[in-house]
C-alpha cells in the first residue's frame, strides 16, 4: 500500500485564512501610524451589526407588507386591533387606525425605503473602514435623507426624539475622524 504525502497545512492556507484584509488609506495620525483608528473599529463593528439585521427585518417587511397590500384595508384593521387590543387602550387604538391604513396602503414602499437607506449606510460605513472619505460622504447623506424620507408617507408627529438624537450623534462620531479619512 502506498501512502501518499501531502504537505501541511499553514495559517495562511484555505481553511484558516477565510478573509482578505481589506486595504486602508487612513491619514496619518499625531505619532505617524496609518491604522485603522480605535473609535472606526467599535463604530465600524456595530455598524455592521445593525446594518445586517435591519436589511434582513426590513427585507422581510417589504415582502410582508407587499402581502398584507392585498388583502382588504377592513380584515386588516381588525386584525391589528385584535393582535394589539390585549396591550393598548381602546383609545389608542382609535388613534392606531390612520397609521394602519397608511401602512397597509404603503407599508411596502416604507420598508424599501428603509431597506435602501440601511444599504447604503452599510457601504457607506464599509468605505468608513477601509479610510475613505466618501464612505463618510455616503454614510452622512444616507442617515440625513434616511430621516427625512420616510416622513414622505409617515405623519411627522412619529419622527420621534430617540432616532434623531442617536443617529446625528453615531455620525458626529464619525465625522470626528474624518481627518484622519483619505
Amino acid at each position: 500500500m502506498r501512502v501518499a504525502c501531502v504537505p501541511a497545512r499553514t495559517l495562511t492556507s484555505f481553511p484558516y485564512r477565510t478573509f482578505v484584509p481589506m486595504p486602508t488609506h487612513f491619514l496619518p495620525d499625531e505619532q505617524g501610524l496609518t491604522t485603522r483608528p480605535d473609535l472606526i473599529n467599535v463604530l465600524g463593528i456595530l455598524t455592521f451589526i445593525n446594518s445586517g439585521f435591519f436589511i434582513l427585518i426590513y427585507g422581510i417587511g417589504a415582502l410582508g407588507m407587499a402581502a398584507v397590500a392585498q388583502t382588504p384595508v377592513e380584515e386588516f384593521i381588525a386584525l391589528v386591533r385584535e393582535s394589539a387590543g390585549a396591550y393598548l387602550q381602546p383609545e389608542q387604538l382609535d388613534e392606531m387606525d390612520g397609521l394602519i391604513r397608511i401602512l397597509h396602503t404603503h407599508g411596502a414602499a416604507l420598508m424599501l425605503i428603509y431597506l435602501v437607506r440601511t444599504i447604503l449606510r452599510l457601504i457607506g460605513s464599509v468605505g468608513i473602514w477601509q479610510g475613505r472619505r466618501i464612505g463618510f460622504h455616503l454614510y452622512a447623506g444616507a442617515q440625513l435623507v434616511g430621516l427625512f424620507v420616510p416622513h414622505l408617507i409617515l405623519p411627522w408627529a412619529l419622527l420621534g426624539f430617540f432616532g434623531p438624537l442617536m443617529t446625528v450623534g453615531i455620525t458626529a462620531l464619525y465625522g470626528s475622524q474624518y481627518k484622519r479619512l483619505g
